[in-house]
């Protein structure tokens, strides 16, 4: 199943489901006429149906006859929009590696580096000499959560007090974790993977590596 907006959207464009979604799953362009929901990340969580000023969000399953077209109008938004990019090359990986840990060198830390791709499959994970060994376990479950929710990890701290995603927690046994240290690699509105680091000080610092990992690609695309 997944939520699927409808014409009372058209014009509208509110942006308010936008802001609570926590998995990235909602976009739109300048030209389109509203909101669309991608149904192949959608989880069902219902928060942009809450908010929605115009009743424009339902459950696929239950779409007024009328509106049933949408679900085909938000599912072809994406067929048309999405970046046809690939995971980030393994080259550039190690690249994007090797900068996070300059950074955290320069900082005095010892930390291990994740490179994932789209569906959160390791590209490359390294640690650095003296990183904790509980480091890369949890540096690859970031990066997962990052590329599953589409948004660094540092932005689900919030939502991962909420009952439904504690049950998302316990159902994956680990395989999400919502801490600081993971950010998304995106191109246009497709994600391509993520970057995770662990076992910086702090957590803020573990996205700062991120962050100077993340500096490869954009460097590359100047």
């Amino acid at each position: 199943m997944t939520y699927v907006i409808a014409e009372p959207c058209i014009g509208e464009k509110n942006g308010a489901c936008v802001d609570v979604c926590p998995v990235a799953c909602i976009h739109t362009t300048p030209d389109s006429p509203q909101h669309y929901i991608d149904p192949e990340v959608c989880i069902e969580c219902e928060q942009c149906a809450l908010v929605c000023p115009v009743d424009a969000v339902f459950l696929d399953l239950k779409l007024p006859t009328d509106w049933q077209s949408y679900i085909e109008i938000n599912a072809s938004f994406f067929r048309q929009n999405k970046a046809p990019e690939g995971p980030v090359p393994f080259d550039v990986a190690e690249q994007m590696i090797q900068s996070a840990q300059s950074y955290a060198a320069e900082q005095g830390a010892a930390v291990t580096v994740a490179i994932v791709d789209g569906a959160g499959t390791p590209i490359a994970v390294s640690g650095m000499d003296g990183a904790d060994p509980r480091s890369a376990e949890i540096a690859l479950a970031r990066a997962y959560t990052a590329v599953m929710f589409q948004v660094g990890t540092h932005q689900l701290v919030t939502d991962a007090r909420q009952p439904w995603f504690r049950s998302l927690v316990a159902s994956s046994r680990g395989r999400i974790n919502p801490t600081p240290g993971a950010i998304p690699i995106v191109a246009g509105i497709t994600t391509r993977g993520a970057i995770s680091v662990a076992g910086g000080r702090t957590n803020e610092q573990d996205v700062l590596c991120c962050r100077a990992g993340l500096a490869v690609l954009e460097a590359a695309a100047h």
